[in-house]
This record gives structure tokens, sequence and C-alpha cells, in this order.
């Protein structure tokens, strides 16, 4: 829609307003901010901000979604507390959200007693039904329409409750404290349920209501005025309402002091630094096989510190493989040699191979069929890929094998050290980095040995200094790592990757949601001239390393004291 049609229907949506309750509101739009999420109207004060062309999955006319998100804001000014906000104080994420919803009921059901009309304004807008997954999002969105429609009947005994105890006083809506008394009781009800709340990820439903900014005052507000409009380029940002709440689960204790509070917030590459750090972090996307679409900036990753220590321990196990370490070197050597390579005996070729023309005219003058292989090529050996060795860090690799005193760990740590002795006489186009998560906001990624850099004492105690926990977003590790190869000059571009190939977080429930998306991360790799190949820790994870790699590009195992050879062997056959 072009800025002028959008202009004459804010200009529309302003008088109605004006029409109905001698409101004046200043109707701005929207920012255009690039993600994938949609947009909330917002008002803050007597500014209302409101978006600039229709929403996806929206019904009606974009004309009529203006006036119902207008004549929302509008019942919130005129029959609000007095202008007064609410206070978040203790109140969890959910129960903030919660509380807002039920404001939001409160001011359209006063303002339908006034203009019945506007029930049917709103009504299309309330498309949730009973059946489906429960989780908190769609049981708000029941919510909504269960305070909204008298006819509506959900089968959650959740929702039910809610609207029983929101009807069975009119005279308290009058009092702000009903409103913060019942919404607390829900939000710890949701929270015995063990119904997960995502503040990042909560959207108000149905979407011709506000984002809550305008219903809360905070302590640190970050407007001049009370009016400012604030937004975050390239990524959503969560109602303040919910990003300033306690941001742990449902029913957990609260921290000592707002410190705490505070350092709970930050991802963990953060807690204990200032919010200059923040800066260091990428933002990837994410794809999402269940809408098809990209997540666009959905992942924030890390680059970590890696601790030094010394080294003695990553020599001990380096000693077990001296036999396959010295074979190895040798496969290494004549790789890097460039020397040429005569390929004899061949039905085509640039030149005649002069002793298998000779047997094949001996062949013929003694009445046996001659054989036709009678050429011979020169070509010269290709030279050595840039290479990216990506380590999982998880915590599965803290096990140990009932076979062994190593755990996985080392064996990994002790695998990378191998091959980069191995080819670190020859090159120093090789990089070893790792990564671990703890959500998508958290991403961790450490380089041990970075390219260009020799493979010296330091890279040797940064990898003896590897340490594994928390989960295997593996996605956004594939995007960064293939960043860097791409970023290489050479011919063949190699990414190896170690793991047990199951990606997962803890904030993700759908165990194909990650694996679909290092699928993804993969083929965008692929895309940019990157070849990706993995050796597999856990023989059972086939069927996902396949989807994720592809047939023939990897290699699995069970048995945790082969990696070190493995995994150079799995190199020196894809690079040769």
């Amino acid at each position: 829609m072009s800025a002028g049609a959008a202009e004459s229907l804010r200009i529309s949506a302003r008088s109605f307003v004006r029409a109905l309750w001698g409101l004046d509101l200043e109707v701005l739009p929207l920012p255009e901010v690039a993600e994938l999420r949609p947009r909330r109207p917002r008002f803050l004060g007597t500014r209302v901000w409101l978006v600039n062309s229709a929403l996806r999955g929206v019904p009606g006319s974009f004309s009529n979604y203006l006036l119902a998100a207008t004549a929302h804001v509008a019942a919130h000014r005129a029959f609000g507390f007095a202008g007064a906000r609410f206070v978040v104080g203790s109140l969890k994420p959910a129960q903030v959200a919660i509380i807002s919803l039920l404001e939001d009921a409160r001011v359209e059901r006063l303002a339908c007693e006034r203009y019945p009309g506007l029930a049917r304004l709103w009504a299309p807008y309330h498309e949730a039904e009973s059946q489906g997954a429960k989780s908190s999002g769609a049981l708000f969105a029941r919510l909504a329409r269960a305070l909204h429609d008298d006819r509506y009947e959900d089968d959650d005994s959740w929702v039910m409750k809610a609207r029983q105890s929101f009807f069975a006083d009119r005279s308290a809506w009058s009092e702000p404290n009903f409103l913060r008394s019942l919404g607390g009781r829900l939000g710890n009800d949701l929270g015995q349920m063990r119904v997960p709340f995502n503040a990042r990820d909560y959207l108000v439903q149905p979407a011709y209501r506000d984002d809550n900014t305008g219903l809360w005052q905070f302590e640190q507000e970050s407007w001049a005025d009370g009016t400012e409009l604030e937004l975050e380029d390239a990524q959503h940002r969560e109602p303040p309402a919910l990003a300033d709440a306690d941001p742990q689960e449902n029913g957990a204790p609260e921290p000592a002091n707002a410190d705490a509070s505070a350092d709970l917030e930050r991802p963990l590459a953060l807690r204990g630094k200032s919010n200059a750090a923040s800066e260091a972090a990428v933002r990837y996307p994410e794809w999402d096989y269940v809408i098809r679409r990209e997540r666009a900036a959905f992942c924030s990753l890390w680059e970590k510190p890696t601790p030094a220590v010394d080294a003695a321990r990553l020599d001990a196990l380096l000693a077990r493989h001296a036999p396959a370490k010295r074979r190895l070197e040798r496969a290494a050597l004549r790789l890097a040699s460039h020397r040429p390579i005569r390929l004899r005996q061949l039905t085509d070729g640039d030149r005649l191979d002069l002793p298998a023309v000779l047997e094949s005219v001996v062949a013929r003058e003694s009445g046996v069929h001659p054989d036709s292989r009678v050429y011979r090529r020169v070509r010269f050996q290709r030279e050595p890929p840039a290479l990216l060795v990506l380590l999982d860090c998880s915590e599965s690799l803290n096990t140990v094998p009932k076979v062994g005193s190593a755990s996985i760990l080392e064996q990994a740590r002790c695998a990378s050290a191998l091959l980069a002795q191995t080819i670190g006489e020859t090159t120093r186009d090789f990089a070893i980095h790792g990564f671990c998560s703890n959500g998508r906001h958290d991403v961790g990624y450490f380089r041990f040995k970075d390219f260009d850099q020799p493979y010296d004492e330091r890279a040797r105690a940064r990898l003896a200094g590897m340490r594994a926990g928390l989960s295997t977003r593996l996605g956004s590790a594939l995007r960064h790592a293939g960043r860097a190869l791409s970023a290489r000059v050479a011919r063949r571009k190699l990414l190896l990757v170690v793991s047990d190939g199951e990606p997962s977080d803890v904030d993700v429930h759908d165990p194909k949601y990650l694996l679909f998306d290092a699928k993804r991360a993969t083929q965008e790799n692929s895309t940019r001239g990157v070849m990706s190949f993995c050796l597999g820790l856990d023989s059972s994870s086939e069927s996902s390393v396949r989807c994720i790699f592809g047939n023939g590009n990897y290699v699995l195992t069970d048995r945790a004291e082969r990696l070190p050879e493995l995994l150079t062997r799995l190199y020196l056959r894809v690079a040769g």
C-alpha cells in the first residue's frame, strides 16, 4: 500500500475515534523494521502507532483493521484507570501478559456497553478455537475470545475458570487491584500446569490489540516523557512490560536482589559484564520448517574467550596415536606436494601410453583381442582446501564410553590436535572452532585455532582448555563457520563437523525444528562454495546426520578412541 493511502486511512481512524468519544489522538505510522514477526499497534499517552500495510492472515479489509485497532486504543484512553499505568513490581512475565489481556477485555466490555456496534467491529479478529495445542499463546488467545464472546465455550478448565472469575463481580472492574490479583492467580495456575511462557516470543492476540506498552510503568523507563516510541533495528522487541519483568519461569524463586535479577536477563556471555559487550553479538536467522520461512535475526551468537591451560594431558593422549600420526603425516605431505600424477592405461587421454600401445600391438599380432586402454594423462594434485573443524562442545561430550577411560571430549580434543599436527607443517589455512548454546539468545562460539595463525603452544593450550556443557544449536554455529570459510581465498572450502548429530536446545521442544534448521544452514553454506562433512559420535543418530549433511557426507563411530585417526582420515579422503 502506498504511503499516501495508508496516511488517508490513519486520518479516517483518527476521525472515527474523535466522533465516538471526542478524543483527539495523534496517529502515526510504525517505523519499518526488518523482521519476520507481524507487528502490533502501540500507544503511549495520546499517541498511537499503527502498521502501514495489511498483516498476513488477518481477516477483513485493512481499513477495518485500522478502525478496530484505533477503537481499542481509544477504549483504553476512555475507560482506563484515569490514565494511570500498572507497575510491574514482582510480577512474572506470564502474569504481566495475563493482566494486560484482562485489561484489554475490561475496557472493550465497557466500550461495548456504550456503543454495542463495537463488538461487531472486533469480533472477526477473535478466531481462536478450543481445539489444538495448549501452549501459553494459544490459551491466551482462547481466553481473549472467551472474555469477548459470551456464546463461546472452551474445553480448557483454566480458560473457563478465568472467565468465571472475571465476570463474577462486575463492580470490581473499577479497582486496578482486582485485575492484578486475578492475573497473579491465573499466572500461578499456569505455572502449576507446567505450561511454558516465553516473553520474547509472546505476541498479543487478536492482532488489532496493542502490544501493552502503554499499560505499564517501569522503574527505569527509557522514554524521556513517556511518549517516545522505542524500537530495535533488525529484530522485534518484546513489549517492555514483559522484557523488564522477572525473566524466570512461573513459580520459580525470585533473585535475592535487583542486580542479580538484571544479571539473569543477560545471556551467559554477558553476565557480570557491562552492556557495551552486547555489541559483540552476531544475529543469525533460523529456519522454521512448520511455516517454511526464515525467522530473521532470530538467534544471537557470541564470540567467547577460550581459557588456556597446560597441554601436558593433551600430549599424553597424542602419544597413544604416534604410529597413526606418522602414517597420516606422510599422506598429508603427498597431498600438499602438488607433484604431477601420471595416469596410465586410459581409454581417453592427451597422449599415447607407449607400453600399453606395444602390448596392444603384440596382442593383435598374436590373434588376441587387444586392450583399448592405450592413452595416458598427466594431472597435478589439487591444492589442499581451506579447512575449518567445528567441534560440538555440548554436554553430551562429557560422556565416558563403557570401553576406555577418556571422555568423548578428551578424544575430540585429541582428534583436533592430531589433525592440526598432521597438516600444520604444510599449511596454515585451517581453523579449529567450537560451539555450545543455552537458548537462541546465547549461542557460544569459541576459536581455539584460527586461520593464518600457527599451531603453536598458545593454540595447543587453548585446545587443551576446551570444556563441554549446555546444548547444541547447530544451525547458528554452521552459519557462523560458513561465513568464516566463505571469506577465505581458496579453490575449495571444507567444513568438518564433529558432533553427535542431534541438535537440541533448552527452548525448543520439537525435535525436528533444529534438525531442519541445521539442514538449511548446510544448504546455505553449499551455495557459498563450502563443502560440509560430519564425523558423527553416535551411530544411532545416522538418520539425523544424513538429513543434515546428505548421503556420503558423514562417517559414524561409537568408538571414541578412534576419533583422532578417523577425523584425519576423513580430511585426507575429502581433500585428496
